[in-house]
């Protein structure tokens, strides 16, 4: 298990399996599924992003 978030550790990313072909890097808060990805880069940015959201920043997702 890692924590990408230094300082709050209700974060964390593990390889789990998802029910894909391979298994997935997960990101949780408090155990709860934040999102995956087949990359740890990618899983540690949905919590990066997850965190800042619950802090009040505006994050653009798309743009269209």
């Amino acid at each position: 298990m890692y924590r990408p978030i230094e300082k709050d550790q209700r974060y964390t990313v593990s390889l789990e399996f998802t029910g894909k072909l391979a298994p997935q890097h997960v990101a949780r808060f408090c155990g709860e599924w934040v999102g995956s990805t087949r990359n740890l880069d990618g899983a540690v940015m949905l919590a990066v992003g997850h965190n800042a959201k619950r802090k009040g920043a505006m994050i653009i997702e798309a743009i269209e």
